[in-house]
């Protein structure tokens, strides 16, 4: 009998133990929704650009911007010299600010295509991919934090926009066919503002969410992102108690956020990309970047750390 107790009190204080180390994060930005939009994309299948899959995705999307009343729509094009054959599709919400009189724009984006893995020459680029954490994570987190500025707006305008066609059309990376959709995204804004105001003087900033959920959650600090911005969030997510998330590895990415930083906007890209030394992640491009990898815990981290700077960064680049 007295066998038995060391194993009873062992399982009874268990749970406290892990929850101690895992306490529930607390903040505006719910991860278990989150990861409900992110279960609800990824059931549409592998959604590449073009696929009856990422138009599924892309209706999902408009669908509950527009239940919450956020006015959201399409912006459609093609690139016949890049991408024969393919129409492209971003998404784009705008929040209005309390600010009167404001048209200046904080951009916050996401990718919502994931890469197309067949019809490639090598047999093992050609595999399914849902991408739940590339792609998939950060739209659902996008989706969320918008629901969330619409009920807790900023001072300022803040457009959201999921990009298609980030991913490169061959499986090894293209730049020149690829980041259809953040290139577009650039063209569009230049022409709704006047020519003489620069782009980045409309759109000071530019926050980019890519592979945000992973259960082992650590955030890059990528080289081609703005220092203040990366100062701001590491700030806050020091205050927060999440420091240990962000910033340990540094890696230069090329991603949505660099068309951007080409009009001379701040920039930040908040992705897990691993750093120079380890390279990207063992599931990045392969068929384990599935829901089983992902954590609303992690959505939640990232989540709150971005709204909680979002008052700061306004502060500072929106005088």
């Amino acid at each position: 009998m007295n066998a038995r107790i060391p194993r009873i009190l062992f399982v009874a204080v268990l749970p406290a133990l892990t929850s101690c180390q895992n306490p529930p994060v607390k903040g505006p930005i719910d991860g278990g929704r989150a990861l409900a939009h992110v279960r609800n994309l990824v059931a549409f299948g592998p959604r590449p650009s073009g696929s009856k899959a990422l138009i599924q995705t892309r209706d999902y999307l408009l669908g509950v911007l527009r239940k919450a009343k956020i006015k959201a729509g399409i912006d459609s094009f093609t690139d016949p010299e890049r991408a024969k054959g393919l129409r492209f599709h971003n998404v784009w919400a705008e929040i209005p600010g309390t600010r009167s009189k404001e048209d200046r724009l904080l951009v916050l984006g996401s990718h919502y295509d994931s890469k197309l893995c067949r019809g490639h020459p090598l047999p093992e680029q050609n595999f399914r991919f849902v991408g739940a954490n590339d792609g998939g994570s950060s739209s659902g987190l996008l989706l969320e934090i918008a629901l969330w500025l619409e009920q807790n707006p900023l001072p300022i305008p803040v457009l959201c926009v999921w990009f298609d066609g980030e991913e490169s059309l061959e499986f090894d990376w293209n730049e020149n066919r690829a980041l259809f959709g953040s290139k577009r995204c650039v063209k569009w804004l230049r022409a709704r503002f006047p020519k003489e105001r620069s782009l980045a003087s409309c759109v000071p900033v530019m926050i980019l969410l890519d592979m945000v959920g992973a259960k082992d959650l650590s955030i890059s600090l990528d080289l081609n992102s703005d220092r203040e911005l990366i100062s701001i969030v590491a700030k806050n997510a020091r205050a927060l108690g999440f420091e240990k998330h962000f910033f340990k590895g540094k890696v230069s990415v090329t991603d949505d956020h660099i068309p951007f930083l080409n009009y001379s906007i701040r920039v930040l890209d908040l992705i897990q990309f691993g750093d120079e030394t380890s390279g990207p992640p063992s599931w990045w491009h392969t068929p384990d970047d599935d829901l089983d990898i992902l954590s609303e815990r992690s959505l939640a981290i990232v989540g709150n750390v971005l709204v909680a700077s979002l008052p700061e960064i306004v502060k500072r680049f929106y005088k």
